[in-house]
This record gives C-alpha cells, sequence and structure tokens, in this order.
C-alpha cells in the first residue's frame, strides 16, 4: 500500500512538472514572439504613450480575438481583408500563425498590468464620473474597468486615454463592429464625442 502511495504521488508530480514545462515554453515563446511589440506597446506592454494600448496584464480572451481579427485571413488561396482594419498591425500579424498569436497573448496576458501614468485632464475625469451613461459602461466593464469574470471584456481602467477615446469613436462610426459581433457597444452611438472623451479621461484615471 505505501509503495502504491508513493507511486501515484510520483506519477502525478510527474505530470504536474511536464505540464508546468509545457506552459513555461509556451510563454516564452509568446515573448520571444511578441519582442518586436515592445516598441510600440512599452517594456511588457505597458505602453508610453497615450495613444497606444498598455497589453501587459489585459485579459487573454480579448488580447487573442483582437490580434487574430487583425490578421489578414487567406481564403481559396486568396488573401482577404482582416475584421479590423490597421494598415501596421496586419501587416505584422501577417507573418505569424494562429498558435503564435495566442502563445503572444498568453504571454503580456501574465505580465503586470501598469495603469497609465500620462497627464490626465481632471475636469474631464469628473465628467465621466458623473456621466449619466457610466453605469451603463461598468455593467460590462466593472466599476474598476477590470470585469475579471469575462475575460473577453477588455480591461479599461488605468488604460491609456487617447486609445480608448479613438477605440469608442471606432465603434460609434462601425470601425470595430461592421459585422455586428459586439451589438452591446452600439450603446455608444448616441453619446456625443466629448462626453465619449470624458468617459475614457474617467476609466483612464482608475487604479
Amino acid at each position: 500500500m505505501h509503495k502504491s502511495i508513493i507511486k501515484f504521488t510520483f506519477a502525478v508530480l510527474l505530470i504536474a512538472t511536464s505540464s508546468n514545462v509545457v506552459m513555461a515554453q509556451e510563454n516564452e515563446d509568446g515573448r520571444r514572439y511578441g519582442n518586436f511589440c515592445s516598441s510600440c506597446h512599452g517594456t511588457a506592454g505597458a505602453a508610453v504613450s497615450d495613444a497606444i494600448p498598455s497589453i501587459g496584464g489585459q485579459h487573454k480572451d480579448f488580447l487573442i480575438t483582437s490580434m487574430l481579427e487583425m490578421k489578414p485571413q487567406v481564403v481559396d488561396g486568396k488573401e482577404q481583408a482582416p475584421k479590423r482594419y490597421s494598415t501596421l498591425m496586419q501587416i505584422f500579424f501577417k507573418g505569424y500563425s494562429e498558435d503564435e498569436i495566442k502563445a503572444m497573448a498568453d504571454w503580456y496576458s501574465s505580465r503586470p498590468w501598469v495603469p497609465t501614468n500620462y497627464p490626465l485632464n481632471q475636469d474631464l475625469v469628473n465628467k465621466g464620473k458623473a456621466s449619466a451613461n457610466l453605469d451603463t459602461c461598468t455593467s460590462c466593464h466593472g466599476t474598476d474597468g477590470n470585469n475579471i469574470e469575462d475575460t473577453g471584456i477588455p480591461r479599461i481602467g488605468g488604460q491609456t486615454p487617447t486609445y480608448l477615446y479613438h477605440a469608442l469613436l471606432e465603434y460609434k462610426n462601425n470601425k470595430r463592429n461592421a459585422d455586428g459581433r459586439a451589438l452591446e457597444m452600439d450603446v455608444v452611438k448616441e453619446i456625443s464625442d466629448e462626453e465619449l472623451r470624458a468617459l475614457a479621461e474617467y476609466f483612464s484615471s482608475l487604479r
């Protein structure tokens, strides 16, 4: 009986160790594939520009979806335009397989989330906090802008302000939701650009 327990324990430890080695390798592959990203998105995905999103610590499922949407697909030997247009990113992702993109998303999602240190406009922050549409935003993104229950929803608390504002404008102008995949974002179509700017500034202020 004692020997059986020892064998079982050893087998469990072996499986766990093997699994950790595989995960570590996938994570290292993701870091290696994503080295180029740091030139824009910052070290470990902590952006230094307010117009570029931080991706370190972003939710993995959201990263995978976003990255694959910007990768051109090949159908019947013909390259198709990506679901989400980005001149630079579609060229970049064109050179990576889906598995490599998922590895990058895995690595960046495992990095610490670093809230933006970009100077914020406190008047806009206050207007965003007082917005009648704030509850609509927090119902999905959470009161702190980080809904950990649904990792397909982006973390926006502490995200860079100009990027957030431009993302909202893209949803408003059907540049990110042309095929209706995110119908819940249709609400922004009824919000003025000025209020969207304030909401973006408010969520950027959250820590």
